[in-house]
Order: C-alpha cells, then sequence, then structure tokens
C-alpha cells in the first residue's frame, strides 16, 4: 500500500519541531510512507528542504518528503493539491491518505471542506483509504468543538478521525495506569480513604511572544487545561476499566469527565512582557489556577490544585499525591512528615514514593525520603518521544492514545466558566509566581509542593 501524510500547516512549529523527527525515526525503523508537506512559506521543494530540514537528514527521510506551496485561500487550491495527488499516486493499487491538520481551530472548518472536495474530485483506479489527524485544542469551545465534529463527520467515518492530545502519547501517562492497576499495594490506597488532596503543577519557563499571534487565539485554558490537564485528571481518578482496551479506558475516562462540575474556583493572568513589541496591548491570559472535585463514589471529597502557565522561573511539571497524615495525631508529633506520591514529568520522567524513616543519632526523630523509579535508567534514553507513539499508532490504525469526542465535549464543559471570564486578573512579573497562586493556596490552607520538602535519594 502506498501511504501518504498531507501535512498541513507544513513549515510550522509542530511539523518542523516534533513531527518531522517523528516521521524520520519511523521511517528509520522501516514504516513505509511519504509525507506531502503544504504551506506557504517557501516556493519549491528545495528551498523548503535547505531551510526546514538539517543536512545530515538520512536519503530515508529526505527521498520521501515532499512539498507544495499552498495558500488554502486560493480559488484554484483544491485543483492544485488534486493534480499534486494524482501524480504521487500513479501506478498503485492501493492508497492511503492521512490529512494531518496542524492547523489553528479557525482553520479546521475551511480545511475539512476542501478536503471533501479533493476526495470528490481524486479519480483513479486504485483502493483508496483515508484518515485525518486534527490537533489539539479541537474547536475553541464547546459550541466549535460540536459544530467542527458534525463537518468532520461528514466526510470521515470516526474510526477515520484521530484526534490528538499528544500528552497521551508520553510514558508517563501510559505508566499512570499501570503503576494503579498493576500493582496491588498501589489499588489499596488510591482512593479518598488515604488521599487528602492532589497537585498537579505545569510551570513553564518560555514565552508566547514568538508565536503570539497563535496564542492570542488560544491562551491557557486552550492550551493545556482543557485537554492535557483534563486527560491526566481521568488518569488519576478513572475507576479499573475492563481491560486496558481504548475503548474500556474511554468508558471510564468519560464517566470521570461527567462527574466533574464546571469550574468555579480559579484565577486567571499574563505575563507583564507579553505582547510587547506587538503594538498593541496583549490580554491573553498565560497563567491558570484552579480548585476541581471529582465527583465519584471512590474520589469524592479530594480537591485537586492545578497551576499551570509560563514565564516562571524554572521550568516544573509534576503532579503530587498527598496522603492523609493520621500519625502525626495519633504521635502527637507535628514533625512527622506526610506520605506522598511525586510523580515528575520533567525535566525527567519519574515516580518518587515519599516516607519517614529515622534520622541517625536522634531519639526516634523521622525525615522523609524518596524511593526512586527513573525511566532513563530503568529502560534507557531512547524511550520513543509522545509524537513518535502518537503517528505510529495513526499508522497501524489504532486508537489507544486518542480522546473520543465525548472526552472532549466533556472536558469543554468543564472550563466553560473560564472561558466565559476569559479575563486578565493579575499582570505578574517574568520568572515569578502570579500572586493568585499562592492565595489559592492560603485560602485552602495547603502548600504548593516543592522540592526541598523531601529528601532527593
Amino acid at each position: 500500500m502506498k501511504r501518504i501524510i498531507i501535512q498541513y500547516g507544513g513549515t510550522g512549529d509542530l511539523a518542523l519541531k516534533k513531527l518531522y523527527p517523528a516521521y524520520q525515526n519511523l521511517m528509520e525503523k522501516q514504516y513505509s510512507f511519504s509525507v506531502l508537506a503544504l504551506g506557504r512559506r517557501y516556493t519549491t521543494r528545495e528551498e523548503f528542504l535547505l531551510n526546514s530540514v538539517s543536512p545530515s537528514a538520512p536519503a530515508s527521510f529526505t527521498d520521501n518528503l515532499d512539498y507544495l506551496y499552498y495558500d488554502m485561500a486560493d480559488t484554484d487550491a483544491v485543483s492544485i493539491l488534486t493534480k499534486k495527488l494524482r501524480s504521487m499516486i500513479e501506478g498503485s493499487d492501493e492508497v492511503e491518505f492521512i490529512y494531518y491538520l496542524a492547523l489553528q481551530p479557525s482553520l479546521y472548518e475551511d480545511a475539512i471542506h476542501q478536503i471533501k472536495a479533493i476526495d470528490a474530485s481524486l479519480d483513479c483506479l486504485c483502493t483508496l483509504t483515508k484518515k485525518i489527524v486534527v490537533e489539539k485544542p479541537f474547536g475553541f469551545d464547546l459550541e466549535s468543538a460540536l459544530r467542527y465534529n458534525e463537518i468532520l463527520e461528514k466526510a470521515f467515518t470516526d474510526k477515520e478521525i484521530f484526534r490528538v492530545d499528544h500528552y497521551l502519547g508520553k510514558e508517563f501517562m501510559q505508566n499512570l495506569l499501570l503503576m494503579r492497576f498493576h500493582n496491588d499495594i498501589i489499588r489499596r490506597i488510591w482512593d479518598n480513604r488515604t488521599i487528602e488532596s492532589i497537585q498537579i503543577i505545569f510551570d513553564e519557563t518560555h514565552g508566547v511572544d514568538q508565536r503570539l499571534g497563535f496564542y492570542e487565539k488560544i491562551g491557557v485554558v486552550r492550551d493545556t487545561i482543557q485537554n492535557h490537564i483534563m486527560q491526566i485528571v481521568t488518569y488519576l481518578t478513572m475507576s479499573e476499566p475492563a481491560s486496558l482496551s481504548p475503548e474500556d479506558i474511554s468508558v471510564e475516562k468519560e464517566k470521570v469527565l461527567r462527574s466533574i462540575s464546571p469550574v468555579r474556583e480559579f484565577h486567571m493572568g499574563r505575563y507583564e512582557s507579553l505582547g510587547v513589541n506587538s503594538g498593541h496591548v496583549v490580554q491573553t491570559p498565560t497563567y491558570a489556577a484552579l480548585k476541581l472535585f471529582v465527583n465519584t463514589y471512590y474520589f469524592a471529597d479530594i480537591p485537586i490544585y492545578v497551576r499551570t502557565g509560563k514565564m516562571q522561573k524554572e521550568a516544573k511539571s509534576l503532579i503530587y499525591i498527598k496522603f492523609k497524615n493520621t500519625t502525626k495525631e495519633v504521635m502527637h508529633d507535628q514533625s512527622i512528615a506526610e506520605n506522598g506520591v511525586i510523580i515528575t514529568i520533567h525535566p525527567e520522567l519519574t515516580i518518587d514514593i515519599s516516607m519517614n524513616l529515622k534520622m541517625p543519632n536522634t531519639s526516634w526523630k523521622s525525615k522523609p525520603v524518596r524511593f526512586r523509579f527513573n525511566q532513563s535508567e530503568t529502560f534507557g534514553a531512547n524511550t520513543p518521544e509522545a509524537y513518535e507513539q502518537i503517528v505510529q499508532k495513526i499508522l497501524i490504525a489504532d486508537k489507544s492514545l486518542f480522546p473520543t469526542m465525548k472526552e472532549i465535549t466533556e472536558s469543554w464543559r468543564i472550563v466553560e466558566p473560564m472561558l466565559e471570564s476569559d479575563l486578565v486578573g493579575e499582570v505578574y512579573p517574568i520568572r515569578t509566581l502570579p500572586r493568585f497562586a499562592s492565595q489559592l493556596a492560603k485560602d485552602n490552607h495547603f502548600t504548593w509542593f516543592d522540592e526541598t520538602q523531601i529528601a532527593k535519594p
């Protein structure tokens, strides 16, 4: 079978930084497909390769990477792309087109209509199958997501639609499920009888000024909370599925999302230098802190605190599961620390369990210490990148790492109050935590997890 990935947004950051490296690695692993990059930045394939691909890229990749200058606003766009595809599949008996939309959500509608027209006008004597891949965020809100999906399903079946949240391709997400459901010791303590609270912290050091035009339309809620954060919440709190099949996992994830009420306790702000060179005031939220609950039998009353955003002092992506500390009350010793599980996503994947052990040369004084799993030390440093796993699943038609439309719909419902507000309540200096994040902790009588709280192994 001749398989062609038609890469919309072929000169954008996502394609250059994530997708092309993934394509190259998969081609080197003998996956057979070609890529047709579509873009307006370059007029010829030679100019595109010179500016977009490393000179050291192997021929196994560059020989299968083509480029077409393509302007979706051009009235001849459909006929131009149809002609190019017809020439690429000439003489083939079986062909599969994978339309990969690495575009702003506002362009999805036009792209899908054009794809539908291309399919209708592409006359060939071969057996033709197709798939379509859409990036997060899927839509701008609940209403647009439903509208885009209606358009999608007029041109593609559900089996042909792959909605990407690349976090599901990360090893830590898959490890969350195995840690919870393949270990009896964890399964027995992972509920509201023992867990006091959960923190999800996604701090980034970089800003968005290099892609300000895109981010102005997105903001922090659409960028990370509606997708990445909600998917993490489902993996942390879902009930054990009947099997680890995509269908059974989705059933449990949807139950979690339906149990979450729309977020009411939240705060948002932007860093002070946002858009300073743009010539206009940019009031797009770049940081948010919020509190939510999963109202299921086993997780009711466990507060989940989230903070995420740009221009922080250090890059920090982690989940902290804080367990109830009955021991310090029974022992009348407030110095006894709580137990916890720390799942670090960045800068490296580690899972730590904090436990109290006796300090040497003391009279029964304890100190929290970590017992650590390190992904790279245990399994090697060559774990595939998230996008490599995502693309591999698309090629083999495995939907295990893709959220369903029901999940996406429920996620939009949950964050809708944040989108309706979309107000910048605070302008925070770069490299500082917004005051509202600290105030959320103060109001709810908790402390944001800090690496210095527990001794490293």
